[in-house]
């Protein structure tokens, strides 16, 4: 019986050789095909968890950005107050002075100015600290990210300390920045509007046109060209001057913060950023409009009256102008603000600036020149 069998295998040797390495090779696959299936499946299920870390992190960065703006508003508000004071020259009108006309064509001035200055610093205070908690939120989750896979033996790329030192760059808007930005719009308003006496009767129209040509004169600018964004001017009052941030240094926290504030300046000076801005703009003049645009229909004798075709004189709209500070620089709830916070624009803006400094190659390079 073993005689035959061994006799039955020699004959067909290469066939059992044939088949066990089809059988071995079938097995290694299978093992090798499980094996890998369970690392995609692992690799799959820690993207997901990263995906899903990075997503509450970056909500979590988007809510702390909108509360930093509205706490900042007040200081803002409070800010043009004191800068265009219309109720010091209100009063002074109150006592009947001999340069009575002269007064109120101040007033007419600064009321329109302030209530432009809320436009244009909102929409830069929105972006820029938008811009800012981007930037530090990517290297925070990065931090975290290494931190828990024991990477950087916790030590965080971008401390705490440097963390408050880079985000009170804002402080340079808020106390110098926005008030040389104030000059320039007092300057385009008293330019427009010098002319138009205080009688004089003017449409929704012409109001959106005098807006629009305001507008102009402090966009534009002869150091840009016509390829570039008008607004892009507006970047000399959001951050310090490259010679006052730029200085050769050996410290390691110190490269940071300066190349922090050099990411800050690429970002703000990129057509990105200013077509959000522009378009932050547009919804802020729109939002003066619809507000004026109520006095008109206000003023309408007739309720079929075209919008365009009811007059209101200059004297009238100067106290609604003023009072419009106090309703689109107000606390919660702010109409604009809110607007500005939820444009679909800010919010893919501030994602991008999130997912550009939130990728691990980022971190791995600072680490590399650290190390």
């Amino acid at each position: 019986m073993f005689t035959s069998m061994w006799n039955f295998i020699k004959r067909h040797k290469k066939k059992f050789v044939f088949s066990g390495f089809l059988v071995g090779g079938g097995v290694y696959l299978y093992k090798y095909a499980q094996r890998r299936f369970k690392d995609i499946q692992e690799k799959e299920a820690a993207e997901c968890l990263k995906h899903a870390r990075q997503q509450h992190h970056f909500d979590s960065n988007q809510r702390t950005c909108n509360m930093t703006v509205i706490s900042m508003l007040p200081t803002l508000r409070e800010a043009l107050i004191k800068k265009f004071d219309t109720d010091a020259v209100k009063e002074s009108l109150k006592n009947s002075p001999e340069n009575k006309l002269e007064l109120w064509e101040k007033l007419k001035v600064m009321s329109l100015t302030r209530i432009i200055c809320v436009l244009y610093g909102c929409s830069i205070l929105c972006l820029v600290l938008r811009v800012q908690l981007n930037i530090v939120g990517g290297y925070m989750f990065l931090d975290s990210m290494f931190n828990r896979n024991g990477m950087t033996q916790n030590m965080a790329v971008v401390p705490k300390e440097l963390q408050e030192r880079y985000l009170s760059l804002i402080r340079h808007f808020m106390d110098y920045g926005l008030f040389q930005l104030c000059d320039v719009i007092h300057e385009a308003v008293e330019k427009e509007i010098k002319s138009v006496s205080l009688k004089e009767r003017l449409s929704f129209h012409n109001l959106k046109a005098i807006s629009d040509q305001i507008r102009e004169r402090i966009e534009s600018s002869p150091e840009i060209s016509d390829l570039q964004s008008p607004t892009l001017m507006l970047c000399t009052y959001m951050l310090p001057s490259e010679s006052h941030t730029s200085m050769e240094t050996e410290n390691a926290q110190e490269k940071m913060y300066q190349q922090l504030v050099q990411e800050t300046r690429d970002v703000l000076e990129s057509p990105d950023f200013h077509a959000v801005l522009h378009t932050c703009l547009n919804r802020g003049f729109a939002k003066l409009l619809d507000s004026m645009a109520d006095h008109y229909r206000e003023a309408a004798t007739d309720q079929q009256q075209n919008l365009h075709e009811v007059g209101i004189p200059m004297a009238k709209l100067v106290p609604v102008m003023s009072g419009l500070m106090f309703k689109l620089c107000s606390d919660t709830p702010n109409p604009l603000i809110q607007e500005l916070l939820l444009l679909d624009q800010t919010k893919t803006l501030a994602a991008n600036i999130y997912e550009a400094f939130s990728q691990q190659e980022e971190l791995a390079a600072i680490i590399q020149q650290e190390v």
